[in-house]
C-alpha cells in the first residue's frame, strides 16, 4: 500500500517535472506522462486524471518502442501500479487498448504484457481483477476478429468464477478412507482450500510452508480455520505415498471432475482459496503470506 501511494507520489511530481521541462528545450523524456491539472487536488482526481490520460504522449505508430522496455514495458509497469487507486481505471484499461490498435505490432505487444504482468500466476504483480479489465479491452477492441477474441473470451469466463465476495462453487471429494464428503458441509469460520498435484514441486513447498506456520497452526488447533487438501490428479499413483498433515481433510477429486468441468480456475499448482464461514471466497489463488497477513488481520 505504502510502496503504491509512494508511486502514485513519485508520478505527480514528475508530471510536474515533465510539463515544467516542455517550457524549455531539453533533452526530450523519453516517455512523457500527461500535465495534471493543478485545480485537481485531492489524490484520487489526480490518479483518475493521470490513469486515463497516461498515454496521452506516447506514439502507439512507432513499432520501434516496441524493443525499448525501458521505456514501454516500463510505463505499462507503472501504469498498472496507479489503477488500483484510480476509480475510472476500466475507462483507463480500454483507452490504452484503443490506441494501442494504431499498429497492429503494438496493440499485440500490449496484449503480451498484460498477460506477462497480470495474468502469469509467477508474476509479482499477477492480479485478476486488473487481468479482467484487459480481456474486457480486448473482447471491445475493433481491431481484433472473433477469432482472435475467443482466447480473452475464454480466459473472462475463467476469471469471473469464484471471484471475491461470491460463493464458491461446491464439490465433492472423496477422503483417503474411502468416504465421500462436500465442501460446503465443512463448517468452520474459515476454509482453507489447497488444491495440489502431489508430484508437484511447488506443492510440496507451499505444503511444508503451510504445515510450519504458526499462524495457520493456531486457528486449526482452536477450529477458527479447517484446511481441505485436494489432490487434483484424481490420487493415481502417488496417493499411497503421500499424506498430510494432522488435523488438515485429505480428500482427492475423483475422476478430476474440478479440472475437466473447470469449476476452479486451476491454471498452476498448487492454488489456495480462503473462504469464510458463509463459503465466501475471501482470498483467491493466493499465498501462504496473504493468508497470514489476512487472519492475523482479522484476530484484531
Amino acid at each position: 500500500m505504502k510502496t503504491a501511494l509512494y508511486l502514485l507520489t513519485g508520478l505527480f511530481a514528475l508530471a510536474g517535472a515533465c510539463n515544467a521541462r516542455a517550457q524549455a528545450p531539453a533533452t526530450p523524456v523519453p516517455f512523457r506522462l500527461p500535465d495534471i491539472p493543478a485545480v485537481l487536488t485531492a489524490p484520487e482526481d489526480r490518479a483518475a486524471y493521470l490513469s486515463v490520460h497516461y498515454w496521452d504522449h506516447f506514439d502507439f505508430k512507432d513499432p520501434s518502442l516496441i524493443e525499448r522496455a525501458e521505456i514501454t514495458e516500463q510505463a505499462f509497469v507503472d501504469f498498472i501500479s496507479i489503477l488500483p487507486y484510480a476509480g475510472n481505471a476500466p475507462a483507463a484499461v480500454d483507452t490504452l487498448y484503443r490506441r494501442a490498435a494504431a499498429d497492429r505490432r503494438m496493440l499485440d505487444h500490449f496484449i503480451t504484457l498484460g498477460d506477462k504482468y497480470l495474468y502469469e500466476p509467477n508474476s509479482p504483480m499477477h492480479n485478476e481483477e486488473l487481468y479482467i479489465l484487459v480481456l474486457r479491452a480486448q473482447l471491445a477492441n475493433p481491431a481484433l476478429s472473433r477469432t482472435e477474441k475467443i482466447r480473452p473470451r475464454y480466459l473472462l469466463e475463467l476469471a469471473l468464477k469464484n471471484r471475491p465476495g461470491d460463493p464458491a462453487a461446491d464439490f465433492t471429494f472423496l477422503r483417503r478412507d474411502g468416504s465421500r464428503g462436500r465442501m460446503s458441509e465443512i463448517g468452520a469460520p474459515y476454509l482453507l482450500l489447497y488444491f495440489n498435484d502431489p508430484e508437484c514441486d511447488d506443492c510440496r513447498r507451499v505444503k511444508r510452508q503451510l504445515a510450519e506456520s504458526p499462524v495457520l497452526n493456531r486457528r486449526l488447533e482452536d477450529g477458527r480455520l479447517r484446511l481441505l487438501s485436494v489432490d487434483v490428479t484424481g490420487g493415481n499413483g502417488t496417493r499411497e505415498q503421500e499424506s498430510v498433515p494432522p488435523g488438515w481433510i485429505d480428500g482427492r477429486d475423483e475422476g478430476e471432475q474440478l479440472t475437466r468441468k473447470e469449476v476452479y480456475d486451476l491454471k498452476a499448482m498448487p492454488t489456495l482459496y480462503l473462504l469464510d464461514a458463509q463459503k465466501r471466497v475471501v482470498l483467491k489463488d493466493t499465498t501462504p503470506e496473504r493468508i497470514e497477513e489476512y487472519l492475523v488481520r482479522e484476530a484484531h
